[in-house]
């Protein structure tokens, strides 16, 4: 019964700090919870270019994920009793590998819509509609 109590208080805490950055979006746990995290556009890049930011960007949050799940595992080869730790466990089994899979996925998604981006427009500096004057 405990538990649930602090799973509900937990929840609770989330959500009323979730409704106080709405109700205030310039105070600074709006900006925590709210801001926008990776590359931003830079004007007179293309978007190709944006994305491929974007790939380097996910790749290098995989290999922090990857680095700290390594340094996670030099740990626990110097000190078993660490896996005992449910905080380490949680962290070490489920968050860690999660956070670096999610970056893996924006790597992939970000390359493929790089991809997508160049076809697109390689496809329109080729392709030429017959009804198209002629320049």
């Amino acid at each position: 019964m405990r538990q649930i109590v602090h799973i509900a208080a937990f929840w609770v805490v989330v959500i009323v700090a979730i409704r106080l950055a709405v109700c205030f979006p310039r105070s600074v746990l709006a900006h925590v919870l709210f801001s926008r995290i990776g590359p931003m556009r830079v004007r007179g890049e293309s978007e190709v270019d944006y994305f491929l930011r974007w790939v380097r960007f996910g790749m290098s949050s995989f290999a922090q994920a990857a680095l700290l799940f390594v340094a996670g595992w030099a740990a626990l080869q110097l000190e078993a009793t660490l896996f005992d730790s449910l905080v380490f466990a949680v962290l070490w089994v489920v968050v860690i590998p999660l956070l670096g899979v999610s970056a893996l996925l924006v790597a992939f998604s970000a390359f493929a819509r790089s991809l997508w981006v160049r076809r697109l427009s390689h496809s329109k500096l080729t392709f030429r509609s017959p009804h198209e004057p002629q320049a």
